[in-house]
């Protein structure tokens, strides 16, 4: 992973992903871009006191990130490139259009927890939605998470009977190779719930994948995904969790809740997400 994109929208929960992106970036010896989109029209007031241009606002912005630049540059003696853009529109229209257009590797956003459905709903929906429709892995970060060497990788696993004809799993092996990390693999069943031949040959199947792997199996029996994933990362030492995104159908997500918005919006450690 040589490019990282950190979108900002100078708030502090995007400052603080930017800093955990800065570490990364290090370990990883990537260059960082630092990336702000202004989609809203600054105003002008009924008596002209206050007159502020799209033009004003974007060198300002620019100015901005030049400064922030300069400091991640100085206080952590970061060698690495560190690029900075500002555009104006719609937040994701720019966001994948830039994303087509330059060559990322990892996108790193900040999420602030809201216990509300409402809240989640208004705030932190970017950093949502860029992990699931993102074709790079996304690292979301919560706004108090501050940075520690990843030494411990916990990986949502699904019985999934594609799991053959998918990615995911090579994703994972390389994700705990770059850390040097250990990885701990998480099945979620519902309670008394008996493993049925598919699913017992789909875990033999990850098994035999990871085996060169260092790594833990865990069988995690609860009703809904992600309380059983937050019970987990909460009562382990865990650095990050990795989930995967699969595609599935408009009705499958009008149906079934994101299990990816529901760890993002409390987890108390980095989520990344990958795409199999």
């Amino acid at each position: 992973m040589k490019s990282i994109l950190v979108p900002l929208d100078f708030s502090e929960t995007s400052d603080n992903a930017l800093q955990y992106a800065i570490h990364l970036a290090k370990y990883l010896s990537a260059d960082i871009i630092l990336f702000h989109v202004i989609s809203t029209a600054v105003f002008t007031n009924e008596n002209d006191v206050l007159a502020y241009s799209m033009h004003d606002s974007m060198e300002t912005s620019k100015e901005v990130l030049i400064e922030k630049a300069g400091k991640l540059k100085q206080e952590h003696v970061f060698e690495g490139i560190i690029k900075t853009f500002v555009e104006a529109g719609d937040f994701k229209t720019v966001f994948y259009d830039y994303m087509a257009t330059y060559s990322i590797d990892l996108v790193v956003m900040g999420i602030t927890e809201h216990s509300t459905k409402i809240g989640q709903l208004v705030f932190g929906s970017n950093a949502v939605s860029v992990s699931r429709e993102s074709n790079v892995p996304v690292f979301i970060v919560p706004k108090t998470c501050t940075y520690s060497k990843i030494n411990n990788i916990a990986y949502a696993s699904e019985y999934d009977v594609h799991v053959t004809e998918q990615t995911g799993l090579i994703q994972i092996k390389y994700i705990v190779s770059l850390f040097d990390a250990s990885l701990s693999v998480l099945h979620v069943i519902p309670d008394n719930h008996l493993i049925n031949e598919l699913e017992s040959m789909t875990d033999f199947y990850v098994e035999q994948k990871l085996e060169m792997t260092n790594h833990k199996t865990y069988i995690l029996s609860e009703k809904k995904v992600s309380v059983a994933l937050l019970d987990f990362i909460k009562n382990h030492d865990i650095d990050i969790i990795v989930l995967e995104q699969k595609k599935h159908s408009f009705l499958h997500d009008l149906i079934y809740p994101s299990i990816t918005k529901d760890v993002a919006f409390s987890s108390p450690i980095p989520i990344l997400t990958i795409h199999s």
